[in-house]
């Protein structure tokens, strides 16, 4: 039989959730483990190599916050950071911090079972391994298990099929007819950068999007300057706004000014680059009124109608629902439309029908060759990530079968009947700047592993920490109201589930703000961690 390993807490993960919760958890003086399926730290960024995979936030926000000499003394040339520069980034942060050593790689989580005896957790991993552990901090990410439309005769095919999380270097693309399922983030980024090489390339649509320009710049030395003469005060201003992307958001509403300065205000938004900014940063109602949703609509299909000069794929890639997706950002995706290699194909109209061995068959009659098949398809995300575990609470509840109907936590952080289990970017947390809303959620994570030790160690409780089924759907109240306010939740997206055939339609994410979610949780610390209990006697 395997003996057990025993460590005080043990991290599941090592992206931006990951590194930092294992970095806290490490200073509260606890003996923690750390364990991740990669081969290397860097979560999503460790996976995500396709050509052109590169973040949409500006390059010294999309970093953490605490870690100043970093950002002062780390060499990043352009306003956005490509795969490989964020990937060095992660491995630099876990060599300066000697995070390393703590850490297991190419392991896999597989099975988790509470103890109610001992009051910990018994944890098997893909190693064979079992880990017995108090705490157990998971970090898995909001997009982690890829989701693959079903497609028949996909096993017939005799090129190569891949997700575009699975992309590895060894993929020949140069010269072939390639196919692109999807258009979301990926999607996008690998159109761009695909098409510049490939024989023919076909983007199989399901939702057009909205793409916004990137503006993508180099950073010269006077700029760096300034923002490091300025951190304190970014990261401020990032911590107190609504999605920390460290642009201002105004408060005026679009119909505040005339249509000439709207149009003026939009086609600034439009040379500065970023789709969040687009959104965010130039008016504060385009996400929650219909009416101001449609002035930016407008504007973009214009440009749409500007840029792609074919009218047929200009039609394929204007879209009809509401812009309340995930903004998107790329410098050349309807230009490559206008290639005469790159193609555009309605999948509402002409749904795909199956692939044989070399083509892919669309409803109208058409068959499409194809050498290469890249499925943009995005993940079963938040919870998705956790539906591939077994996880055992009390009395052998399981998780996936309390989330059957949609997540609840109480403010992200833990779920009931499942004692000293922790969430970081779980089910509920906010819709922000990523690192900026997982340093938020890891720092709850560390207070309340640090006040459950102090019950512990004084004996006046077993420190077990359990939230209450009250305080989750109190939670879960306020993120339905806040979602229905919006337009996000009139627009079919992987943040409600939509992207995932029979799952529960929910919403997975707080859409009340990043400072709101602060604001939450401070008011929990002064409340005595109101919603949870510590087992105290």
């Amino acid at each position: 039989m395997t003996a057990e390993k025993y460590y005080d807490a043990l991290v599941v993960g090592t992206g931006f959730a990951g590194l930092y919760a294992l970095y806290l958890v490490k200073q509260l003086g606890l003996e923690v483990h750390a364990i991740d399926y990669a081969s290397d730290v860097g979560g999503t960024w460790h996976w995500n190599r396709y050509p052109g995979a590169r973040s949409d936030v500006e390059s010294y926000v999309y970093r953490y916050s605490w870690d100043r000499e970093h950002l002062e003394s780390s060499p990043w040339p352009n306003n956005y950071l490509t795969q490989p520069e964020i990937q060095a980034y992660f491995q630099d942060v876990a060599r300066r911090h000697d995070l390393y050593r703590h850490i297991q790689f190419r392991t896999d989580l597989t099975d988790a079972t509470w103890d109610e005896e001992r009051k910990l957790w018994v944890v098997k991993v893909s190693t064979d391994e079992i880990f017995a552990v108090r705490y157990l901090v998971t970090a898995i990410g909001l997009l982690y298990k890829p989701h693959v439309p079903d497609i028949s005769g996909l096993d017939s095919f005799r090129g190569q099929a891949v997700h575009s999380s699975k992309w590895t270097p060894d993929i020949e693309y140069k010269d072939k007819n390639i196919a692109v399922i999807g258009s979301g983030a990926s999607g996008v980024q690998l159109v761009s950068s695909l098409a510049e090489h490939a024989k023919s390339l076909t983007n199989f649509i399901r939702h057009a999007q909205y793409v916004l320009p990137a503006a993508l710049r180099p950073v010269d030395a006077s700029e760096r300057k300034s923002i490091n003469a300025r951190y304190d005060e970014i990261w401020r201003e990032v911590f107190t706004s609504a999605f920390g992307f460290g642009f201002p958001e105004p408060a005026r509403p679009v119909f505040s000014v005339s249509a000439e300065d709207r149009e003026a205000i939009f086609q600034s938004l439009w040379d500065q680059g970023s789709g969040f900014r687009f959104l965010f940063g130039g008016f504060s109602d385009i996400a929650i009124d219909e009416a101001a949703n449609k002035e930016a609509i407008k504007f973009i299909h214009r440009k749409i109608q500007e840029i792609v000069r074919d009218r047929q794929k200009a039609e394929v890639l204007t879209s009809s629902d509401w812009f309340a997706r995930r903004p998107l950002t790329d410098d050349s995706y309807y230009e490559r439309f206008n290639q005469e290699n790159v193609f555009a194909v309605d999948l509402k109209k002409s749904p795909i029908k199956a692939v044989t061995s070399t083509a892919i068959e669309t409803a109208d009659g058409k068959s499409h060759p194809v050498d290469l098949i890249v499925f943009a398809t995005g993940f079963d995300a938040v919870d998705g990530s956790y539906s591939r575990v077994n996880i055992k609470g009390r009395n052998n509840q399981i998780l996936s079968e309390q989330w059957a109907t949609g997540p609840k936590t109480h403010t992200s952080a833990s779920t009931s009947n499942f004692p000293n289990l922790l969430f970081i970017n779980g089910p509920g947390a906010p819709f922000a700047n990523n690192p900026p809303a997982t340093e938020e959620g890891a720092r709850f994570a560390a207070d309340l592993i640090a006040r459950a030790e102090a019950i512990r160690k004084a004996g006046t409780g077993t420190g077990v920490i359990e939230s209450t089924p009250e305080s989750e759907n109190q939670w879960q109240g306020q993120i339905e109201a806040i979602a229905e306010a919006t337009l996000f939740s009139k627009t079919g997206s992987w943040f409600f589930g939509e992207n995932v055939p029979g799952k529960k339609v929910a919403p997975r994410l707080y859409f009340g703000g990043l400072s709101r979610y602060r604001a939450t949780l401070a008011n929990i610390r002064e409340e005595g961690y109101k919603g949870f209990s510590f087992g105290e006697f």
